[in-house]
């Protein structure tokens, strides 16, 4: 009699167990969300007046309006959903959280798209605008981003929601979704890759007599394209930990 007990109360401890693990996960996850955005905020506010000075007056080119439009989406697709969805809104039905989920993310791989735009147009041009390079970077590019595209739109259709079992519940409650990323990162690896190297042969070749102007360029480009490389394979190696929680995985971001 107290075997036929204790299963149904052992299986009760498990879910409830279960349920504050996904809870605290949320949390955190919440909170390394909010500070993302926060220290967004604060560096924006930093830059802007550098920005109304140099970009905003300067002639309208594609360049300008890549920059833009990279730098002001996230206020769009990241500062709201972390700052007043995730901070204030209770009670959001699963219908409310796949909209908005989706709406952010795709927003920003838009995003990350034309922040690496920026990036490649720099390399391309610290190659004085090779011919070759001018028809083999669109490609490469497109190759590298569009299959990452798919992978993305599958992960978001897998995405389930349900509706919060505690009253007043903020933010959205996952329930399922797929984790099968590893490609996505290893694309953005290869891309990431491809341009470090672009970087740095000419930084080798140059690095000497040049301009305080054209070291910056050198440095900072091979700089943050090591930063990017060196996320994905941390991103990649989480991917294959059992030992760390699946939403704990994608905590790292480039």
């Amino acid at each position: 009699m107290a075997m036929d007990t204790l299963g149904p109360a052992i299986g009760s401890l498990d879910r409830l167990a279960f349920l504050f693990k996904q809870l605290h996960i949320l949390e955190v996850t919440r909170m390394v969300d909010v500070a993302a955005s926060t220290i967004f905020v604060w560096d924006y506010l930093m830059t802007i007046g550098m920005e109304i000075e140099y970009i905003w007056p300067g002639k309208w080119t594609i360049m300008k309006v890549v920059y833009l439009l990279q730098q002001y989406l996230p206020f769009i697709d990241t500062v709201p959903k972390s700052l007043i969805i995730e901070i204030f809104t209770t009670n959001l039905s699963p219908s409310t959280c796949h909209l908005l989920t989706n709406t952010s993310r795709l927003l920003m791989y838009i995003g990350l798209a034309l922040s690496e735009m920026i990036l490649t147009f720099q390399a391309w041009a610290v190659w004085n605008r090779n011919w070759v390079l001018t028809i083999l970077l669109p490609i490469l590019f497109v190759g590298c981003w569009a299959p990452h595209l798919v992978f993305l739109i599958e992960i978001l259709k897998s995405l389930e929601y349900t509706t919060p079992l505690i009253p007043q519940f903020i933010g959205c409650f996952a329930i399922r979704g797929s984790s099968n990323t590893v490609i996505s990162w290893i694309l953005l690896m290869v891309w990431d890759t491809v341009i470090f190297v672009l970087m740095v042969i000419p930084a080798i070749k140059t690095c000497m007599g040049h301009s305080a102007l054209y070291t910056t360029v050198y440095a900072e480009g091979i700089v943050y394209y090591f930063y990017l490389f060196a996320m994905s394979v941390i991103n990649i190696i989480l991917l294959h930990l059992e030992l760390v929680d699946i939403r704990y995985r994608f905590m790292l971001v480039v």
